[in-house]
C-alpha cells in the first residue's frame, strides 16, 4: 500500500489527524529527492514543494474547525458578487494579504525553469489566488465559517506582491547575487541544504505564536490533543521548560552543523538563530494590547535548559556526520515529547478569548502558526531521516 493510500485511510475529523495526513502527503512529495542523486536532480523545484506544504498549511488554517459541516443553500455561491461588507479592518486586509504574500512567491519561484519571466509571474499570482477561492469557497460548507469576497481580494494583493517580488531574488538581479554568494559562503553546496536553511527561517517564525514557549515548538496539546496533562508544579514546570529549551538548542545546533562546513561562523549562527527567535518573540509580545513583560518567556527554566545545551552543542560540533544526523534526530524526539508531558502553566496558556482589540487580529492568523509550530518537529524528523540516507554524499562535501 503506498504513501497516498494510507493517507487516505485517515479519515477523523480531528485536526491532529488531518495535519498527519497533510504531512504523509508531504512526505510522498518530498521522495523526489530520495529517489534521485542529490547533485544531478531533475526532480520537482524544491519551491514547488514548499508551496505545496504551505498549501496544505493554509488549507489546515482555513477549515478549522473541521466540524459542523453542512450543505450550503445555492444563492450562498453567489459571494463573489455580493456587496462589500460594512465594515473592514485594515488588521483583516493585512493579514489576509501577508497569509498569501509567501504563496504567490514560491509558486513563481517554483515555476522559473519552465517559463519565462512574465508568465511566471502571472501563473504564480493565478495560482495563489484560485487557492484563495478554493478555501474561501469550502468554508460554506462549515458553519462557523464566513466566506468573503474581501479576503479573496486582499489574498489576491499579497498573492501578487509576492509574485512580483521572486524575480528579485534570481541570480540575474543584485539581491538575489548576493544571497547565493553568502549561501554558498557559509554552507555546504548541495541541494537538500537550501530546504534545511529553509527549516531553521521557519523554526524562527513558530515564535510569531504569543501562546507557545519560547524556544519550544510541537505543542500539540494547543490543538486539543495530547496524551495527558501532568499537574502544574513549580519544580515539575521548571524541569519541562530546561528539557525543552535544552533538546531544541542541540537539535536547532546540531541541524546548522550539518548545514555549514567547521568555520567559527557555525558558532555565531547559532547564537544569531536563538537571538532572531527570541527577538521575534519580544516582538509578537509587545503587539499584545496591555502592559506586558517582554522578556517573561526568558524563565529560570528556558535559561537553565540553554545554558546546559550550549556547553553540550560544543563538544557535539565535533563528532562525525552520521552521529550527528542521529542526535539531532533524538533532540526532535526529545523536544516533541518533553513539550507534550510538560504540564501546562496557567499564568502562561492564557485562553484566546482574554486577548482584546488588536491581538484578536493576530490571534486571526495565528491557525497558521499554530499549525507551523505543531507540524515542525515533524517536518525536522522527516529531513534528519532524508540527510540520512543521502549521508554518503553529504560526507563527500565535509
Amino acid at each position: 500500500m503506498s504513501w497516498l493510500n494510507q493517507a487516505q485511510l485517515v479519515q477523523s475529523t480531528d485536526p491532529i489527524g488531518i495535519a498527519v495526513k497533510n504531512v504523509v502527503i508531504f512526505a510522498h512529495s518530498c521522495l523526489h529527492f530520495i529517489r534521485v542523486p542529490i547533485k544531478n536532480s531533475s526532480s520537482l523545484p524544491l519551491a514547488l514543494v514548499l508551496a505545496l506544504a504551505y498549501l496544505f498549511t493554509i488549507a489546515y488554517a482555513s477549515l478549522q474547525p473541521f466540524s459542523g459541516w453542512r450543505l450550503p443553500p445555492f444563492a450562498s455561491y453567489r459571494f463573489l458578487f455580493a456587496p462589500w461588507p460594512q465594515y473592514i479592518t485594515l488588521e483583516d486586509v493585512l493579514i489576509n494579504a501577508l497569509a498569501y504574500l509567501p504563496l504567490g512567491f514560491m509558486f513563481t519561484f517554483g515555476l522559473r525553469g519552465r517559463l519565462s519571466a512574465l508568465p511566471c509571474v502571472i501563473s504564480g499570482f493565478l495560482l495563489a489566488t484560485i487557492v484563495s477561492i478554493l478555501m474561501e469557497t469550502a468554508q460554506l460548507f462549515i458553519t462557523s465559517r464566513v466566506a468573503s469576497n474581501i479576503d479573496i481580494l486582499a489574498n489576491a494583493i499579497g498573492s501578487l506582491f509576492g509574485a512580483l517580488s521572486a524575480p528579485l531574488f534570481l541570480p540575474s538581479h543584485v539581491l538575489g547575487s548576493r544571497l547565493i554568494a553568502w549561501r554558498h559562503q557559509h554552507f555546504y553546496n548541495e541541494k537538500l541544504i537550501n530546504l534545511g536553511i529553509i527549516l531553521i527561517t521557519l523554526w524562527v517564525l513558530t515564535h510569531l505564536n504569543p501562546l507557545t514557549q519560547l524556544f519550544g515548538c510541537g505543542d500539540l496539546k494547543l490543538n486539543g490533543y495530547g496524551p495527558f496533562n501532568l499537574v502544574h508544579t513549580a519544580g515539575l514546570r521548571l524541569f519541562a521548560e530546561a528539557m525543552i529549551s535544552f533538546f531544541n538548542l542541540l537539535g536547532i545546533g546540531l541541524l546548522l552543523s550539518v548545514l555549514m562546513p567547521p568555520s567559527p561562523y557555525r558558532r555565531q549562527a547559532v547564537m544569531m538563530t536563538f537571538s532572531a527567535a527570541l527577538l521575534v518573540k519580544v516582538i509578537i509580545i509587545h503587539a499584545l494590547p496591555g502592559p506586558h513583560d517582554l522578556f517573561a518567556g526568558f524563565t529560570p527554566g528556558v535559561c537553565l535548559g540553554f545554558i546546559c545545551g550550549i556547553f553540550i552543542l560544543i563538544l557535539l560540533f565535533h563528532i562525525h556526520l552520521s552521529w550527528r544526523l542521529g542526535l539531532g534526530l533524538a533532540c526532535w524526539i526529545g523536544a516533541l515529547t518533553a513539550i507534550n508531558l510538560a504540564p501546562d502553566n496557567p499564568y502562561t496558556n492564557l485562553p484566546h478569548q482574554l486577548f482584546q482589540g488588536k491581538s484578536s487580529h493576530l490571534l486571526s492568523f495565528s491557525n497558521i502558526l499554530q499549525a507551523l509550530s505543531a507540524l515542525w518537529p515533524l517536518l525536522a524528523m522527516g529531513y534528519l531521516t532524508l540527510l540520512w540516507i543521502h549521508r554518503s554524499e553529504l560526507q563527500k562535501s565535509t
